[in-house]
């Protein structure tokens, strides 16, 4: 399940922790590392002529952030209760929501 939010000419989908996709109807940006030299986020920007490139993309991104955050068992729930504890819960009925920070398109050629 994703959180989608639109405003400023910009679309948001939040995938998973950490993984942010924006479009502005142009292009598809989000981040796809860490850039050690810069010491900032690096990211990746495709044309949205390239959605299903994208979809591929964003979906091995999200499969290495859950590796990280879960080892070799890439899908949380196979993780065992002790190791989901720091996971948001909902009660039934209701949505958990990561709180949002205001994107900022990447700067220069990408």
């Amino acid at each position: 399940m994703a959180d989608v939010h639109d405003g400023y000419g910009l679309v948001l989908v939040s995938v998973w922790d950490g993984l942010v996709v924006w479009c502005n109807g142009d292009r598809f940006w989000w981040q796809a590392g860490w850039d050690e030299q810069h010491g900032r986020p690096a990211y990746a920007s495709r044309p949205v002529s390239g959605v299903e490139e994208v979809a591929r993309l964003v979906t091995a991104r999200c499969a290495e952030l859950r590796r990280v955050r879960f080892g070799e068992r890439a899908d949380p729930r196979q993780a065992q209760p002790e190791e989901r504890a720091d996971l948001p819960r909902a009660q039934a009925g209701e949505r958990v929501a990561a709180p949002m920070r205001e994107p900022k398109p990447p700067q220069g050629p990408v």
